[in-house]
């Protein structure tokens, strides 16, 4: 009987032994595929780190990044938010149909500030059009699929009053009450990650062909190429490890040429090309979303042979990769500006490439937190 008075005692006292001893003899990961980050490294021990704090903020960093069979009490820890009603813990939120969501946009001072920077931008430009799309996120998009208690998402809001703002040199196209309906019939955001599907960056697509001018190819004049085993950045912060993944489709046009398409991928002084729209090495990794146009770069520029329009300037968030393959079907060249990394003004190069058009495409999310617009001019 005395045993079992102690058995608690005995039982925590081992698993502190067990996991002192698997922490010792285990190997150390440098990364965890499921939450898709690094992870730490063991800090640097000198005079100036133990003085200052840093060494013991830093091991207490490593230690936690590295205690054996992380995954699975994240993952557990995530669970037991969720079933004790605490959805939307770690800024993401567990809705119907295994749809994640991350938390909305509640603070709109950066976004209307980024207006300002683009109608200024836009005035200065001589005779060019300047186009602008918001992409909703998908929690407003899909707000049937929400949880029943969540914040509430101002997409509408906040995009009418970043619209008010841009002033009459920039045609704004609204995507919401479009994406709204098609939503009801089709996935137009992946279910793990943020970013929209393919059919998503298509509805887009089709969307800006009125505004534009180009008169966007049918869903049928596109192979579709299936590849499974998406899991996106809202499941690695949400830890809800049992959700099953997402599918990516590759969508080319079947009538272009194999060989009319080059993209050129320009980073300060690393600089690679490909054939193709889609870098197909991303698919061995963890995040499959690089696929298109591998990934986030300063500047893309991509060239159709077969296209029939002039160049067009496209500045933008990830969103455009899986858009800008479309677009790319009407516009012979094509050049992709990431603010995040392309810290040389904007209006130059839309004089230096001779631009006949400029797109800016953000998804609100992005918009609303991004200061990097002060770099269009």
């Amino acid at each position: 009987m005395k045993a079992v008075k102690y058995l608690p005692t005995f039982l925590f006292v081992g698993f502190i032994f067990t996991m002192m001893v698997l922490w010792l003899v285990l190997p150390k990961d440098s990364y965890s595929p499921q939450e898709k980050r690094t992870l730490a490294a063991f800090p640097e021990c000198n005079t100036e780190t133990l003085t200052d704090g840093t060494f013991q903020k830093s091991l207490d960093t490593w230690l936690s990044d590295h205690m054996p069979a992380r995954s699975f009490f994240v993952g557990l820890n995530a669970d037991y938010d969720l079933l004790s009603g605490r959805n939307g813990a770690k800024g993401i939120y567990l809705g119907q149909d295994n749809y994640l969501f991350p938390k909305p946009v509640q603070d709109g001072e950066t976004l209307l500030k980024n207006a300002g920077y683009i109608q200024e931008f836009a005035d200065d430009l001589d005779n060019i059009p300047v186009y602008m799309t918001v992409v909703p996120s998908s929690g407003a998009v899909n707000s049937d699929k929400l949880p029943a208690v969540h914040e509430t998402y101002r997409d509408a809001e906040w995009i009418t009053a970043f619209r008010e703002k841009l002033g009459k040199n920039v045609r704004f196209v609204d995507v919401q009450q479009d994406f709204a309906k098609a939503a009801a019939k089709r996935q137009l955001y992946y279910k793990t990650d943020h970013h929209w599907t393919s059919y998503g960056a298509f509805e887009c697509y089709r969307l800006l062909g009125a505004a534009m001018g180009y008169t966007p190819l049918a869903e049928r004049d596109f192979d579709k190429e299936k590849v499974k085993g998406f899991y996106g950045t809202s499941y690695a912060k949400a830890a809800l490890w049992f959700l099953p993944p997402d599918t990516v489709e590759l969508w080319s046009n079947h009538q272009q040429p194999d060989d009319a398409v080059t993209v050129a991928i320009h980073d300060g002084q690393d600089n690679k090309t490909g054939s193709s729209y889609f870098f197909r090495e991303q698919l061995k990794n963890d995040d499959k979303y690089p696929v298109f146009l591998d990934g986030n770069h300063s500047l893309v520029r991509i060239t159709n042979t077969a296209a029939e329009g002039g160049t067009l300037i496209v500045i933008k968030d990830s969103y455009a990769h899986t858009l800008v393959p479309f677009l790319s079907q009407h516009y012979r060249n094509i050049v992709m500006v990431d603010l995040r990394y392309y810290k040389k003004e904007v209006s130059a190069l839309v004089e230096q490439e001779k631009a006949d058009a400029v797109l800016l495409l953000y998804s609100l999310d992005n918009l609303a937190a991004d200061t990097n617009l002060s770099y269009l001019f």
